[in-house]
């Protein structure tokens, strides 16, 4: 079943002015869930630039 708030975007839009909204992040299952893919893809990404750095010897400051 899909939340009320956010219909299962897992983002929750407020109008703020004619032409802009606020854009936060909903409390509900289907938001914990997207937070969680997400962080699984950026540990995969910092892992693949990590390796990627050792290859060809790059140093960051």
């Amino acid at each position: 079943m899909t939340c009320v708030k956010c219909d299962g975007t897992g983002r929750l839009y407020t109008k703020v002015a004619n032409g802009a909204c606020l854009v936060t992040a909903c409390d509900c299952e289907h938001a914990k869930r997207a937070r969680q893919e997400f962080e699984r893809e950026m540990a995969e990404f910092r892992r693949r630039l990590r390796e990627a750095k050792e290859r060809f010897g790059i140093a960051v400051k």
